[in-house]
Formats: structure tokens, sequence, C-alpha cells
């Protein structure tokens, strides 16, 4: 495809429809006039930065001026952040102030949130006998919750097929 030099009217419009963020970019270039059968493959081609260098660059562009307009920058959160938590300070609201102050650090790479839930069981520490004695205990106390059955382990040491009742009586079959 041939290097522009200059951006069409649809390649604005392409561009202006991206920074919206509302459409996907096949519906950014079907809304900008390309073809509906093609616009996937348009909207690719236009952005891949190689084949059309001037639409990259003009959304490049585009988003500076946004972020100049609504001042979403790093440096710009964190004066912000730093003015929200002197004027709760100021007015008392300690809370409000520590809870900025926390984001900020966090902005500024000084902190991070290393919360971890580790939750160790009492039966991780317990020995495989102290288990079974433990699901005994169970069993003694909650029959209903159980229920007798005979199963067939299969696969034994010497190709014998063991048939097991739940109360640990093992019979060959």
């Amino acid at each position: 495809m041939p290097k522009e030099k200059f951006l069409t009217n649809r390649q604005k419009k392409f561009c202006e429809l991206i920074m919206e963020g509302i459409y996907s970019n096949s519906e950014c270039a079907r809304r900008s006039g390309y073809s509906h059968g093609q616009a996937n493959k348009t909207a690719s081609l236009l952005l891949n930065g190689r084949d059309f260098p001037l639409v990259t660059e003009h959304l490049k562009e585009l988003r500076e001026v946004r972020e100049k307009k609504y001042g979403v920058t790093l440096m710009g959160q964190l004066k912000r952040l730093s003015d929200l938590s002197r004027g709760a300070e100021e007015d008392g609201q300690y809370s409000a102030s520590i809870n900025a102050e926390k984001i900020r650090s966090a902005l500024g790479g000084l902190s991070t949130d290393n919360r971890q839930n580790t939750v160790v069981h009492q039966l991780d520490k317990l020995s495989r006998d102290e288990i079974v004695a433990r699901l005994s205990e169970i069993r003694k106390q909650h029959p209903s919750a159980f229920i007798d059955g005979d199963y067939k382990i299969v696969g034994s040491n010497q190709g014998e097929d063991k048939i097991t009742s739940d109360l640990g009586d093992n019979t060959n079959s």
C-alpha cells in the first residue's frame, strides 16, 4: 500500500472513533466509511503502524491532547492525590487523608499491597493415622453423613482385586 503524505477524511474519522473508545476497531472502520466486508482487515492495516504510519502518529497526537486536556498523567495524579490528602486532613477527615496518601505512595512506587491469605488447616499438620482416627470420630458422631458400601481397588500389588468395605475389612475376590 502506498504511503500517504496526508490523512484522508476517513482516516481522521477512524482516529476520532478509536479515541472515543466506544466501538470495536472494525466498527470504527465501518463508521468511517470503509467497506463493511473488509472492515476488520482495514482496521488492522490502519493500526499496525507500517502500512499507514500517519494514522498511528495522529492517534498518538490525539492521545497527547486528551492527556493534557484531562490531566491524566502520573505526575498529575500524584499532585491531585496530594491536594486531596491535605484538604481532607485540614477538614479532620483523617481516614480519607490516609487513603489518598496510600494511593499516592503506591502510584509513586513507594509501596505495594502484598496482602496474602494464607490458610493452614489443622488437617494439614496431621499424620495419615491421625487423619484416619479423626475421620472415625466424625463417622461415629455423624453416621447419617456417611454411606456404607463396598468398593473395588483396581491394580493392587499382585494383580489381585480386593473388595473393601467402608469399615476396613479386606476380602479377595
